[in-house]
């Protein structure tokens, strides 16, 4: 449902709500390096502590040849730098290429030599934060209880499915916050933080609740470890208000990975939400992803790409595109999205919204857009944007998965996100032609919202398609009732059917009629070592897979 929320606010917010970064995208356009420059300092005037916003400014003054403004955004920027717990090398200066003029003047010496002094000592303190992070975490990941699942593997089927359902044995946790070293190769790590709810039980499941940031493209480096206020203030005050039962993730992408492009960083949130229900007990059925800008598109890939582990999804200012493959909308039909936007927003326009928002309907998906109206790209900083947040708990608070859902639509063109709860895509037939059902969903963006000279915010004509299919996909359709399983296909070379007690009974025979010809009846038992490896994979207690069934059509 659209709910509209029309703002009247006064001039010094209008004078804030200018898009910056569509501005300097419009004078890099042209080569125009002290326009960009200018407006990437202008939206350091309301967030002074982005080293990335402070980076573009350096680079955009040096390249204008302003040398003067120049080293006063070097200075801003190392002090971000140390501000954001990022270990600031003066080889990185030195190897910069987009510093080649500042190097050539005379100030440039006694700045690199202060950031040499202070290279020692800034390093220093970041191991320290480092290493105590790292004492907590160790801690809590070394603790063992006397009994675990793998200790009951040679039990009978029954019984050990019983108990990875009913399994509740997790340390107790004294912190509140947790910075979380998460591993992305053997040489990279990067931290999250995971606050705690009030008076956390560790005898008691809680909901989870991942918030990924936005301006992924200007972050270069990797967290060490992650300051509680720095998350929980500020644009995530809401979070923090409202989200007090709730386990709430803060994770941290980068340029290189992320949840949003390019794809080898796209592994990172679900890898997270595993590794953290290894020591914090999470209801499996009430893990939510939301976002801003980059966040929120990441949160709407992971509802077109990757929904399993996830109840809902929610996003601020969201462009709704999938950036590395085709955006399926009936993917939608799986999970919910819970969209926010506003009408001065660059990054997707309110026409674009609005358009989307009436496809939903028409596919019968959960997807909701609350307009708020007077408000640009950043929305979240404002105070007006409280009420969306009491929205989105309320949501979130009724919100449970249903792994075992009847009716399944999955579409993917890449077959790493084939999966969408019981039903896997596992082999490709894209020379095969489409079936009728099978069909992109696309509309046209005719307005897009820029800025034009003053700073004015004007409305330009688009021939643009909201979407791209850069590859050819693959789509199913899957129902079951009564042991049996109704599958349509298109181009689809072959798939995997996950199975559950909840899903049938495993007493009886288990009928598949694919494309109206029943291709396979049998009984299917309880694999003990296909059940507990899906768990170690996932370590999900709701959503208990006991075996699989096999089915290639070519």
């Amino acid at each position: 449902m659209k709910k509209k929320f029309f703002i009247l606010f006064l001039l010094p917010l209008v004078v804030k709500a200018q898009d910056y970064f569509a501005e300097a995208d419009s004078c890099l356009k042209v080569k125009n390096y002290a326009c960009a420059a200018t407006a990437y300092d202008l939206y350091l005037k309301q967030d002074s502590e982005s080293n990335g916003v402070a980076y573009l400014s350096l680079v955009n003054w040096t390249k204008s040849g302003n040398l003067e403004k120049a080293f006063s955004s070097l200075k801003i920027y190392i002090r971000n730098n140390r501000l954001n717990n990022l270990v600031f090398f003066s080889k990185g200066m030195l190897n910069d290429s987009n510093l080649i003029q500042l190097r050539a003047d005379p100030r440039w010496p006694p700045i690199l030599a202060r950031v040499t002094r202070i290279e020692d000592s800034v390093r220093a303190i970041d191991d320290k934060k480092y290493d105590s992070a790292m004492l907590v975490q160790t801690a809590i990941e070394n603790w063992r209880p006397s009994d675990s699942i793998q200790k009951h593997r040679n039990d009978e089927g029954r019984t050990l499915y019983a108990e990875i359902k009913a399994w509740n044995l997790f340390p107790e946790v004294k912190a509140k916050w947790l910075s979380l070293q998460f591993k992305i190769n053997d040489s990279l790590t990067m931290a999250s933080l995971v606050v705690l709810p009030e008076n956390y039980d560790s005898r008691k499941s809680y909901p989870l609740l991942f918030f990924l940031h936005g301006a992924v493209s200007v972050n270069t480096g990797f967290l060490r470890w992650v300051h509680d206020n720095k998350e929980t203030a500020g644009w995530n005050r809401y979070y923090t208000k409202y989200g007090h039962d709730v386990i709430m993730v803060y994770a941290h992408g980068n340029r290189e990975y992320n949840w949003m492009y390019p794809d080898k960083g796209f592994y990172m949130v679900p890898a997270i939400l595993r590794q953290i229900k290894k020591i914090v007990n999470v209801d499996d059925n009430r893990v939510f992803v939301s976002g801003h800008s980059n966040g929120a598109t990441g949160s709407f890939s992971y509802l077109m790409k990757q929904p399993s582990a996830f109840a809902g999804f929610y996003g601020f200012n969201t462009r709704p595109v999938v950036q590395t493959g085709g955006t399926f909308l009936k993917n939608a039909l799986n999970r919910s999205f819970f969209n926010v936007s506003t009408d001065q927003d660059y990054y997707f326009p309110p026409g674009a919204n609005d358009s989307l928002d009436l496809i939903m309907k028409s596919i019968n998906a959960d997807y909701q857009d609350h307009r708020y109206n007077g408000f640009p790209h950043w929305f979240p900083q404002f105070d007006e944007s409280e009420p969306a947040y009491v929205l989105l708990f309320k949501d979130l608070n009724h919100r449970i998965r249903n792994p075992f859902h009847s009716d399944i639509y999955w579409e993917c063109d890449n077959l790493k996100y084939g999966t969408c709860d019981w039903i896997q895509i596992t082999g490709l037939d894209t020379a095969a032609e489409k079936v009728s059902w099978h069909k992109d969903i696309n509309f046209g963006v005719h307005k897009w919202i820029i800025l034009g000279d003053k700073i004015k915010r004007i409305e330009r004509d688009t021939l643009l398609s909201a979407f791209k299919f850069p590859r050819r996909s693959a789509a199913i359709k899957a129902h079951y009732s009564n042991n049996e399983f109704f599958i349509e296909t298109s181009r689809v070379g072959s798939f995997e059917l996950f199975i559950s007690p909840e899903m049938v009974d495993l007493s009886r025979k288990i009928k598949i009629i694919l494309n109206g010809k029943l291709v396979d009846e049998e009984k299917v038992g309880i694999d003990k070592e296909y059940m507990l490896a899906h768990y170690e994979k996932d370590l999900d207690r709701r959503s208990v897979w006991v075996n699989r069934i096999e089915v290639k059509i070519k």
